[in-house]
């Protein structure tokens, strides 16, 4: 079984505060589920090959974090599982 765990924002659906959502899209065996992760980013903050926020602040750092929690709850869910 092969797991992917990708982080990525759309930068076609900015908000009126000018943030975008954060969505997450697990890859299990070829099969893909997106879901929104509820954390919102501006976009001049996101570092898409790194999949994290930048430069290190407070706000980007909460938001690594929530990041960094969210994918250990996917693959302790999916340890599990399994």
């Amino acid at each position: 079984m092969k797991l992917s765990i990708l982080f990525l924002i759309r930068r076609n659906r900015i908000n009126t505060k000018g943030v975008c959502a954060i969505e997450c899209r697990i890859t299990l065996d070829s099969q893909r589920k997106p879901f929104s992760t509820g954390v919102f980013i501006n976009p001049e903050s996101w570092n898409a090959s790194k999949q994290k926020a930048y430069p290190p602040n407070k706000v980007n750092n909460q938001i690594n974090t929530q990041l960094s929690l969210i994918k250990q709850d996917i693959n302790e869910t999916l340890i599990c599982i399994i």
